[in-house]
Parts: C-alpha cells; structure tokens; sequence
C-alpha cells in the first residue's frame, strides 16, 4: 500500500473527554470540525434516506477513490465508531464524507447504524448536563472532538454517552446529525 494516508482519527479524537470529578479534571485534546451544509434528503438505492449518518464498524477501514476494489486507496481511518455521512450510494459502496469534510467511497460492510455524534466545541469544553436545559447540573466537561452514543434529542438538546457518563449537550454542538433526525412527528 504504497503512499497510503492514514486519518489516525483515533490518537486525536477518541479521547477528547474531559471528566469533573472528585478526584480532580482530566483533559486530551481534539481536532476543530468542519461545518458542511445540510443537503434536503432523497432516497438512495437501498431505499434509505441520503445523506444519512453512520458509524465505522471496524478499527482499520480504508477509504477508495471510486466504488469498488479497483480504486486506489485513498487514505485509512483507525477508529471504530467514527461518525461518517453517507452521501451517495453505488451497489454495495457508499461515498461518504467526514467531519472534515474530506470524501471518498467505502464498502457498506465496514458501516453500521448506531449513532455516535462528535463535538464540536471549539477551544472551549461543554458542559454535560443533567437535563436537557442550561440550567440543569454540569455533569462533566466534553471537550472538541469527544465522540458519543446519542440516544435522543429534545428541542436543541441531545442525550450524548461517553464511556460511563450520561448527559445532554446542546444539539448545534454536535456533528453526525441531519436536521430530520430525532423528529417526534
């Protein structure tokens, strides 16, 4: 694999949780977020909504420059449970795009459905809160780049685990969500 690029998403951003606890503050730090703009949804040939987030269900996923094994290599992400936007699908292939908006085809195996979210803070750590409200308890600090399980949202708030902590973040400080997603109709 000559001149392959690796994307060692997880050395920079798996970690990127900062804890309050009783015995003190630990933090790692994480890349800064591209904003890519929201495209209204169509449905791709598998019948699901385009674009639409998912997850890396593999540690080593390589990402191609067309949809199929043909297609040289364009870089590898190392990290499992990465959130990825799918937005396009060809067969068994989806071209999909990261949250720096970088682009490229991979094989629908290497993707799976749980949700994870990535946040997108800036320089400044959020607040993990108790409830779905500025005012609720902080239960820990979340810094850029922390990725989570999201179980559900609530006006602007979404429910966002990390490790063994449970909270709600404000939903504009998140990507890996469509604006249809976690509607109540």
């Amino acid at each position: 694999m000559k001149n392959l690029m690796i994307r060692d998403i997880g050395l920079r951003l798996c970690l990127g949780l900062c804890l309050a606890s009783l015995s003190g503050l630990v933090g790692l730090t994480g890349s800064g977020l591209a904003q890519v703009p929201e495209t209204p949804p169509t449905r791709g040939a598998s019948g699901l909504l385009l674009p639409r987030f998912v997850t890396l269900s593999e540690s080593k996923a390589n990402v191609r420059r067309g949809p199929g094994e043909a297609y040289p290599l364009l870089w590898q992400y190392r990290r499992q449970g990465l959130p990825v936007e799918i937005i396009a699908e060809y067969q068994k292939w989806r071209r999909i795009r990261d949250h720096e908006g970088e682009e490229g085809w991979m094989h629908s195996r290497l993707l799976r459905g749980p949700r994870m979210v990535m946040v997108r803070s800036g320089p400044n750590a959020l607040a993990l809160k108790s409830r779905a409200d500025k005012a609720g308890a902080t239960k820990a600090y979340v810094q850029d780049g922390a990725i989570g399980k999201i179980s559900e949202c609530q006006d602007n708030w979404c429910e966002v685990a990390f490790e063994s902590h449970q909270g709600w973040l404000p939903r504009n400080q998140l990507w890996g969500l469509q604006a249809y997603d976690f509607i109540k109709d």
